[in-house]
This record gives structure tokens, sequence and C-alpha cells, in this order.
């Protein structure tokens, strides 16, 4: 069990300058996208790029936030997962509906996924194991 904990935190601490590459390449990335809405005939043409690519911009982040807090802990937080999950379906409405491709039945579906996994953050932060161990601090007196 320690030569797994063992590989799974190099493999943690490689992932890490991997993601923060990926976050600089998606920076540099966005400023050359500039070009595609100076060249665009109309403002909404070159806009689709940019909003695109940083809605993926806030998925990376989510995913880094991910990554460094299992690190930390050793051990993967469903909210973060959730939070990941919630930006990502969020970044697909937002495109689907600002590049008006997304009908209402797709509008409908992931509006119940998206009440969903709320439900499930929600849960997860009012059963959560670190806040039932600071139930039991307090009752004990034990500061």
């Amino acid at each position: 069990m320690r030569l797994f904990k063992k590989v799974v935190d190099i493999i943690i601490k490689l992932m890490i300058p991997l993601v923060i590459l990926a976050l600089m390449i998606g920076i540099a990335r966005i400023f050359l996208d500039l070009r595609e809405v100076f060249r665009s005939s109309t403002i909404a043409g070159g806009f689709d790029i940019m909003v695109t690519n940083i809605l993926s911009m806030f998925v990376i982040v989510e995913l880094l936030k991910g990554i460094i807090e299992y690190f930390e802990i050793h051990r993967v937080k469903i909210t973060f997962i959730t939070d990941a999950t919630l930006v990502f379906m969020l970044r697909e409405v937002m495109i689907g509906i600002y590049q008006h491709t997304m009908g209402w039945i797709e509008i409908l579906s992931i509006a119940a996924l998206l009440i969903v996994i709320g439900a499930i953050r929600t849960m997860a932060i009012l059963y959560s194991p670190d806040k039932s161990k600071e139930v039991t601090v307090h009752e004990q007196g034990i500061d």
C-alpha cells in the first residue's frame, strides 16, 4: 500500500506542472486568438472562439484545484469533482446558447443534470466527513 501511495504522489507531482503548462498555453492561445476578433467580419464571429477558450480555461482551473487539493490532503473531495463538472456543464450551456446551436430539449436535459449535480454537491457539504469531525470535537469540548 505504501508503494501505491508513493506512485500516486509521484504521478500527482508530475501532473501539477503539466496542468500549469496547459494553463499557460491556454492563456497564450487566448491572446493569439485575439487576431480572429480583429479579422472577423462580425464581432460575434470573433468572440465565439474567445468565449469558448476562456470558458475552457475555467474548467482547467477547477481541475487544477482538485489536483492540488488531492496532493495536500491525499483524498479527492467530491465538492471539487462536482465543481469541475458544474463548470464544464455551464461552459457547454453558455457556448450552446451563445452560438445558438442548443435546442430546448438539450437545455432542459442539461438543466436537470445541473440540478442533480448541485444536489450532490449540497449533500457532500452537509454530510462532509470534515464537518462530522468538527461536530465531534466541539461536542467533546476539545479545541
